[in-house]
């Protein structure tokens, strides 16, 4: 075993995150975490680390047992993106500086050289043991899994923020860690990443517990979920899919349990009033007693707690009338970014009621089209033209609103000035009567996207564009968006990494590969 938690109990603020919460992990165990935001997923892996103290309970680890975890934030560096992966070999570096001293002592006549060579062939052996003459290679195998392969001589304050995660994951990779500790380690990957990392997780002897709202990630690469529920931890055998499967009947089981011995209660209440009455009528004191004994047997009862439905956060979306048929018409379109070709020679058109996903690798230009399509952008060549009618509702990647000190409430009350009518419909997305009074700047990334999606919601659209929507939205959000995007009979136009997102809302792609924009079925995917 590596590591044991026992009956953890975890308070924030007076109040309890964790309660009773128990987990184990062995070796070469796949494990994903799952659970709403804000139930404690980063936080249980900072109590893995001993980042973080517990209230009560314990935590044990294997003795010498080498985690690798990648943190929220990241130490600053001047360092090149090789040079800092080969400084994290601290044992290798110390090695490779000690041949260096030996390899200055071989100029200087004074020493002895033959005791001088017999060290220096040690200490070379102990470095080839420990794989240090791989080490330049395996960096750069490690950076071309993640596409970051061109930023090897890139100094590390330069790169941009998604690329510096990969490099941290890269680093925790590279370690052959016991335990691997992998936050949302897919948000910053292209297709092609995420299917390296799949395939190294899989061959991996490494155990690890990853957080992902990923749900197909999840499929491919896990064994066991885990699940924080209500403080305290479920695990489920099998992958997402079969968690799915285990957890609807958990549920089922759960109400039918609740629902018998909401009528056993029920029965032993009608017994216990029927003996007292009998007891007052006919004064008999054994009536009283066996009253009694049924009190005393209903007091043991422990209650079986009701599943709790999910609230639902979306409701469906208002739209404007039929656009024209034709709603994007893109002919011979072409842009460059700086002296860097994205695509040229590009003809397509997105027809009305399409749900149409941009598809390509990092920096192959998906963002730039949205703009082009949004009017952001002009094409350096060609034109792109949106049809008749068509009325825009657009998510952006980072999500931003102007008053960021403004209150929730004060922010929906612009567009929709009845409190109560306001107060309702941010009860519909999630946020509920002390939520409203919090500060936009002090919402969650998942709750921001919330607010953004409530205000584009209640504006008549009839093309949706949305750029990575699920990038900050645990897997029961995401899901409530694929149930109202269902309902929805606008067209749709949208980027994303998510693969169960994709294949479950898409129907059409425009596919951005060697510098071109083709149009193609989803069923080619």
């Amino acid at each position: 075993m590596l590591v044991q938690l026992n009956k953890i109990y975890k308070n924030f603020s007076g109040t309890p995150l964790f309660e009773n919460l128990s987990l184990a992990i062995n070796e070469q165990e796949k494990i994903g975490l799952v659970g709403a935001n804000g139930t404690g997923k980063t936080t249980l892996f900072r109590l893995i680390t001993g980042g973080e103290g517990v209230d009560s309970g314990t935590v044990s680890r294997k003795k010498g047992l080498k985690i690798g975890y990648v943190p929220q934030t990241f130490a600053e560096s001047d360092l090149t993106v090789s040079n800092y992966l080969e400084e994290s070999f601290f044992e290798l570096q110390e090695l490779q500086q000690q041949l260096r001293t030996y390899e200055q002592k071989m100029t200087d006549p004074a020493e002895d050289l033959d005791h001088i060579m017999s060290v220096y062939g040690k200490l070379q052996q102990e470095f080839e043991d420990a794989g240090g003459y791989e080490l330049e290679d395996r960096i750069f195998t490690m950076l071309k899994g993640l596409g970051l392969e061109e930023k090897a001589s890139t100094a590390i304050s330069t790169i941009s923020g998604g690329e510096r995660v990969r490099v941290e994951l890269a680093k925790v990779l590279l370690q052959d860690a016991d335990l691997l500790l992998l936050d949302e380690p897919t948000n910053h990957l292209d297709l092609a990443g995420m299917r390296w990392l799949e395939n190294y997780l899989k061959t991996t002897t490494a155990a690890y517990l990853i957080i992902s709202h990923d749900r197909m990630f999840l499929d491919q690469v896990t064994e066991k979920i885990a699940e924080i529920e209500e403080g305290t931890l479920i695990e489920y055998p099998g992958n997402y899919s079969r968690y799915v499967e285990l957890k609807k009947a958990r549920i089922a089981e759960i109400k039918k349990n609740y629902e018998l011995q909401q009528k056993e209660v029920q029965r032993l209440k009608r017994m216990i009033r029927r003996y007292r009455q009998w007891g007052n009528e006919g004064g008999d004191e054994a009536f009283f007693k066996k009253a009694k004994e049924l009190e005393h047997r209903l007091a043991k009862i422990t209650v079986v707690k009701p599943p709790q439905p999910p609230k639902r956060r979306l409701e469906s979306i208002d739209q404007a009338s039929r656009s024209g048929k034709e709603v994007v018409v893109a002919n011979e379109i072409g842009k460059v970014i700086g002296e860097r070709l994205l695509f040229s020679d590009s003809t397509f058109t997105i027809y009305r009621s399409e749900r149409t996903a941009i598809f390509g690798k990092n920096g192959s230009g998906k963002s730039t089209l949205l703009q082009i399509i949004l009017g952001q952008l002009l094409p350096d060549e060609g034109k792109l033209s949106l049809g008749a009618s068509i009325k825009i509702g657009y998510l952006p990647q980072n999500v931003t609103f102007e008053q960021p000190n403004q209150r929730v409430l004060s922010f929906v009350k612009e567009f929709l000035p009845q409190e109560q009518e306001a107060r309702q419909t941010l009860a519909h997305f999630g946020f509920y009567s002390e939520d409203v009074q919090r500060r936009v700047k002090d919402l969650s990334g998942g709750e921001r996207v919330r607010l953004y999606l409530l205000h584009l919601f209640h504006k008549q659209i009839n093309l949706l564009i949305l750029d990575e929507p699920t990038n900050h939205l645990d897997i029961y959000a995401r899901e409530e968006i694929e149930d109202l995007l269902n309902e929805y009979t606008g067209t749709l136009l949208a980027v994303t990494h998510d693969r169960y997102f994709l294949q479950k809302n898409f129907n059409e792609l425009l596919v951005i590969e060697d510098q071109k924009i083709k149009k193609e079925p989803m069923s080619h995917y």
